[in-house]
């Protein structure tokens, strides 16, 4: 009873103590929350690419911290983390990036970048921050917050300033009450932990059962993908052998050509045989002709002379002249004959040579156009084949592909398992961002030992390229992996034509 009785006044004092703290505890509470939901809207704007927004988010999440004395909570460690993330992935000032890393670290040294923003630059970034002394830090609140909107709060250190100047009575209830606060931020920290380790186990459930969909999708994915190359398969096939047809009837047709040339050329011989044949006849026609000339002047030179022969010469000589304008006209005959034969063998020849010079132009367009095929397969086939394999892989699944790709162009996909998982089929996820559902594909083993794809550039779209890779065993157990469906790896897709060759990895 004594004991009691001693022990009241102590007591009592705790209780006036904890319930003067107990409003400061509850706006540090509110403060704490908005923070969070800062925190949480930044990350948000990030992924959708909306860095403007990720920028003002940051920058007011960490004013309502200093004007509420939080800038060591816990919740700082992941705002300090994503503004370095957005000094080095946006602009490009790895030394800031470097200082915010280490500052998060000092608040929480078990901090982490997140997996869709640990680009390579990130990574050697947050390497670099473990080594750094954090007093050499300084305040970053200013650095950081230059420029954000004003905002109201809770000046949570006003109240131990103004009881400074109060006496010894008052500051002890103010370090009461400090200590009050900080127990109940701890009290409020483990609560959260228990409630974000249930979130956990829920989501654990949850993923088992999505990993359960992926693998039922991915087994229909890979028949429907094995259907539309042999769909693919038989079209080229098929195009082949149309102009294997196509080449095959131009050739045909050279070859009657060529026969019907020959045959010209037997039907030209006679022609020629002929035309002499007549030239003879004109010839002795022409003989002929000076013949009864010369038999005519003699008939008139005697005519005279046979004045009683007359009649008779008279129609000698009209059947003379009646044969010599038979002759004539036969004569022309002749010519037009000649002249005919000599135009029509002129046509026959120039046609032929026409015909042969489109044929010879077809069959060299149909030559470059193979070659050009041949070229751009060969081409295709060496990036996909890809370089050669890194002479140590230090990760379960290694993966060689760029950080950003313009927009619409294929991606050549290369990675290579960690000798002793014990993975033998090599499944490739990827998405574009802002899209639910992932696409499959099973990778093909290279000649140089790289488990490769294409992802065709009518895929590459957005602005982000979600993608994570695993690797089952003989039991289709997953044996190893490279990111995964709830925290994949990135690539930007650049509306211009560049971009690096190294892979963002997990």
């Amino acid at each position: 009873m004594s004991t009691v009785t001693r022990t009241a006044p102590v007591v009592i004092a705790l209780m006036l103590a904890l319930a003067a703290a107990r409003p400061a505890a509850a706006d540090q509470k509110a403060s704490i929350e908005q923070l969070k939901t800062l925190n949480q809207s930044a990350q948000t704007a990030y992924s959708d690419g909306d860095f403007e927004k990720t920028k003002t988010q940051l920058q007011e999440a960490v004013a309502v911290a200093k004007d509420n004395g939080l800038t060591s909570h816990k919740v700082m460690a992941s705002i300090y983390m994503l503004y370095g993330v957005l000094k080095i992935n946006e602009h490009k000032d790895t030394d800031a990036g470097v200082k915010y890393f280490a500052k998060a670290l000092d608040i929480n040294p078990a901090v982490k970048v997140p997996p869709t923003m640990a680009t390579k630059a990130v990574k050697a970034a947050f390497a670099k921050a473990e080594d750094v002394d954090p007093s050499t830090l300084g305040d970053l609140t200013e650095d950081v917050a230059a420029g954000a909107p004003a905002k109201g709060g809770k000046k949570g250190k006003a109240a131990p300033a103004a009881a400074a100047d109060d006496g010894a009575a008052e500051k002890k209830a103010a370090e009461a009450e400090k200590r009050e606060a900080e127990r109940q931020a701890q009290i409020e920290a483990a609560r959260e932990e228990k409630e974000k380790l249930k979130r956990e186990v829920a989501a654990a459930k949850e993923s088992e059962g999505a990993s359960k969909a992926q693998r039922d999708k991915l087994l229909a994915d890979t028949k429907a993908w094995g259907k539309q190359m042999e769909q693919e398969s038989a079209a080229k096939d098929k195009t082949i052998a149309a102009k294997d047809k196509q080449i095959a009837d131009a050739q045909a047709k050279i070859a009657q050509l060529e026969k019907d040339k020959a045959a010209k050329d037997s039907q030209l011989g006679p022609a020629a045989a002929r035309v002499k044949d007549l030239e003879r006849e004109k010839a002795e026609k022409d003989k002929q002709i000076a013949a009864l000339t010369a038999a005519e002047k003699k008939e008139r030179e005697t005519r005279l002379k046979l004045e009683g022969e007359r009649p008779e010469k008279d129609k000698q000589l009209a059947d003379a002249k009646g044969r010599i304008a038979q002759l004539e006209k036969d004569k022309a005959d002749r010519d037009k004959q000649i002249a005919a034969l000599s135009a029509s063998d002129k046509k026959e020849r120039e046609a032929r040579e026409r015909l042969e010079k489109t044929m010879g132009e077809v069959a060299a367009r149909e030559r470059e156009r193979r070659s050009k095929e041949l070229e751009d397969r060969q081409e295709k086939e060496k990036l996909l084949e890809g370089g050669e394999l890194p002479g140590h892989i230090r990760e379960a699944i290694h993966c060689d592909l760029p950080d950003d790709v313009p927009v619409g162009e294929d991606i050549y996909v290369h990675c290579v398992p960690q000798p002793g998982t014990g993975a033998k089929v090599i499944a490739f996820y990827y998405r574009s961002g802002g899209m639910a559902l992932y696409n499959a594909t099973i990778l093909e083993r290279s000649r140089k030992g790289w488990y490769v794809t294409t992802i065709p550039g009518a895929r590459v779209s957005g602005k982000l390229l979600h993608y994570y890779v695993e690797g089952r065993n003989d039991k289709q157990a997953v044996a190893a992996s490279y990111g995964k469906a709830t925290s994949p790896n990135v690539i930007t897709i650049k509306p211009a034509t560049g971009g690096g060759k190294v892979a963002k990895k997990k």
